[in-house]
């Protein structure tokens, strides 16, 4: 080989890499950006989690609230028909 075809082959080469290394570098913005909108995602998803646990526990405040509730006026409904039932026995006894 001539010195002259050495040098052609070499610049070729020399073309060939750098036009691998533009595609390369194309692919590797496009992944980091790929990467970039899934580490967002990741990032809106954990405040979603978060956000509904933070909404569960105030959900089980609220329901322990509420059965508390109830339980007292399951106790003053109990207490009121035992009373009312007191005072028809009385009544009762009255009219005997």
């Amino acid at each position: 080989m001539s010195q002259k075809d050495l040098l052609r082959e070499l610049k070729n080469t020399i073309k060939e890499l750098s036009e691998e290394k533009d595609d390369l570098l194309t692919k590797l913005k496009s992944k980091e950006s790929r990467i970039k909108q899934v580490l967002i995602q990741l990032e809106q998803s954990v405040d979603d989690v978060n956000h509904c646990g933070k909404k569960i526990r105030e959900q089980e405040e609220e329901i322990k609230e509420l059965t508390a509730e109830v339980k007292d006026l399951r106790k003053e409904t109990e207490a009121n028909e035992e009373t009312a039932d007191e005072k028809e026995t009385v009544q009762e006894e009255k009219q005997d």
